[in-house]
């Protein structure tokens, strides 16, 4: 069942700076807890989009390793997030790469990235030269859906996005199953054509990565994993 956003978070530019030195673009009301996505909530969504559960989790764990938060930070946590460079060169008219090359260069280079928290930082300054564009070239969450799909995502703008990433894991995750099927990738990953999702989630260089063969093996583990919790379930 859909849920609807509440409790006050808002999105915020120029950001807040909390008291260990964490920068944020999200204010989180004091006692909102930033919820992880339940046994329940996977159920909800096999059942809404007619999906194997091992299915969406092998996403999620390929995608973000089943987490969408930063979870060494201290909470208010900020949600897991890759800058892609490459993207705001493409999104940025203004010539960036000049004076921060670190931040946009013209293909995707992995050495750029720096992982956990520090991929805020990168996204935080290059918000300095372009506040929207920036945030359309991070990928969020559970699904590291990039920010540029917004709307395939299911959102009406960036500043929505951003606010339900902060929100909790299950609209995180409603980001990643509305964005699969607004590209038309339900019924491949479905049929379990590996190579095919990898293709239209991932990008044409999903070989490198190889993302469908992670892809496949982390199915196998989670269909494995609820047919034993099933059988408990069964016998207790």
């Amino acid at each position: 069942m859909m849920r609807s956003v509440n409790g006050g978070i808002i999105y915020v530019f120029p950001f807040i700076t909390y008291s260990d030195g964490r920068k944020s673009i999200c204010t989180i009301p004091s006692g909102y807890i930033q919820q992880a996505l339940s046994e329940s909530d996977y159920e909800d969504l096999s059942n809404e989009f007619e999906l194997d559960i091992a299915l969406i989790k092998a996403v999620v764990e390929v995608e973000s390793h089943g987490s969408g938060f930063l979870l060494r930070e201290l909470p208010p946590a900020r949600p897991k997030i890759l800058f892609e460079g490459h993207w705001f060169f493409r999104l940025t008219p203004k010539p960036v790469s000049r004076s921060r090359p670190d931040l946009s260069y013209p293909r995707w280079d992995k050495s750029k990235y720096k992982g956990g928290s520090a991929e805020w930082e990168r996204l935080l300054d290059a918000m300095e030269f372009d506040e929207i564009q920036a945030l359309k070239s991070a990928s969020f969450g559970l699904g590291q859906v990039m920010g540029f799909n917004y709307s395939l995502a299911g959102c009406s703008s960036i500043q929505q996005f951003i606010q339900e990433n902060f929100a909790g894991e299950y609209w995180q995750a409603r980001h990643m199953m509305n964005f699969i099927v607004n590209q038309g990738l339900l019924d491949e990953l479905k049929r379990k054509d590996w190579a095919g999702f990898a293709r239209g989630y991932n990008g044409p260089g999903y070989r490198r990565n190889e993302y469908d063969t992670k892809l496949e093996r982390a199915y196998k583990k989670h269909l494995i994993a609820t047919a034993s919790r099933w059988s408990d379930e069964v016998t207790a």
